[in-house]
């Protein structure tokens, strides 16, 4: 986290996604804003086609919660990572909402 974040994001060339304010915890790329950071791997060539042009082109996705969007994500987040065995992906967004709440963050 920084001051001025999205004058920083603004500045940046690569990244796949970056995430903003104190209730964007990265986990929420994982499951329900954003791409995902998990990338294809063994037989994927059996899935996807040959290049395209996208492929060439950076994209970056902006992630920015507020406290209310996170708490009304936060149910489903857990699930996810309940699902898929990552219980510490569900406790750091719960963790971030109640501490960055706990410090005054104000929500945007």
């Amino acid at each position: 986290m920084t001051r001025n974040a999205r004058k920083v994001a603004a500045q940046i060339v690569t990244a796949g996604a970056i995430f903003l304010s104190p209730f964007s915890p990265t986990v929420l790329g994982d499951y329900v804003a954003g791409p995902s950071h998990t990338l294809p791997t063994g037989g994927a060539g059996a899935s996807f086609g040959g290049l395209t042009v996208d492929q060439f082109q950076r994209r970056t996705s902006v992630v920015e919660y507020n406290r209310n969007a996170l708490k009304k994500s936060l149910t489903a987040l857990q699930k996810f990572a309940e699902v898929e065995g990552l219980d510490a992906h569900g406790k750091s967004a719960e963790f971030r909402l109640f501490t960055a709440a706990a410090r005054g963050k104000r929500a945007k």
